[in-house]
């Protein structure tokens, strides 16, 4: 046992990547939900201390929502405390929100980037079966053909590398019929 096993401090494993990336995502997704209660803390002490203000002073004077000639009383001081602060909490309720709504979304746009490559690893690995040898051993067999044929097209019908490429998937398999009777024809 090691010494930091002696004073009780515990190994903590290794977090992978894909993990992490989870990790992370929950907990922007947990602070998105502390910034919107933020708000609506906000928006109740507002809305208290402009209700507070209105009932405890006869004739404030507003600053759009706050007040700012009010008597020195406590009650007065309350409600000018609540509006300052509701405000400050909804102000910076919204600006939390939106940092991590937008941290967030570069978690997952992240993640959706592992995950394309971890599909596209699985289907490549899918796909490498028989039917797939299969497929690239025939693809491998008609493009030798092809290029025998451009060969013979161009070596014994003088025709240019394109023209024979066009003749020879024109001709197909028939090509080597074309290529026989030439042989049998010259002595």
């Amino acid at each position: 046992m090691s010494w930091l096993g002696k004073l009780g401090v515990k190994k903590v494993g290794t977090i992978s990547g894909l993990n992490f990336v989870h990790e992370k995502i929950e907990e922007t997704r947990h602070n998105e939900t502390l910034a919107y209660l933020m708000f609506m803390a906000g928006a109740v002490f507002f809305v208290g201390g402009i209700v507070e203000t209105l009932i405890t002073t006869e004739n404030p004077d507003w600053f759009l929502f706050f007040p700012y000639k009010i008597t020195p009383h406590a009650y007065n001081l309350l409600g000018f405390f609540m509006v300052l602060s509701g405000f400050m909490l909804q102000v910076f309720g919204i600006v939390l929100g939106v940092h991590y709504v937008l941290d967030k979304t570069f978690y997952l746009d992240w993640l959706k980037g592992v995950n394309a490559n971890n599909k596209n690893k699985k289907l490549e690995g899918r796909f490498a079966g028989r039917r797939t040898k299969a497929f690239a051993t025939q693809f491998e067999r008609f493009h030798m053909e092809l290029e025998d044929c451009k060969r013979h097209l161009m070596n014994h019908m003088g025709l240019c590398e394109d023209d024979s490429g066009y003749y020879c998937k024109l001709l197909g398999d028939r090509w080597r019929e074309l290529a026989n009777e030439e042989e049998l024809s010259c002595p």
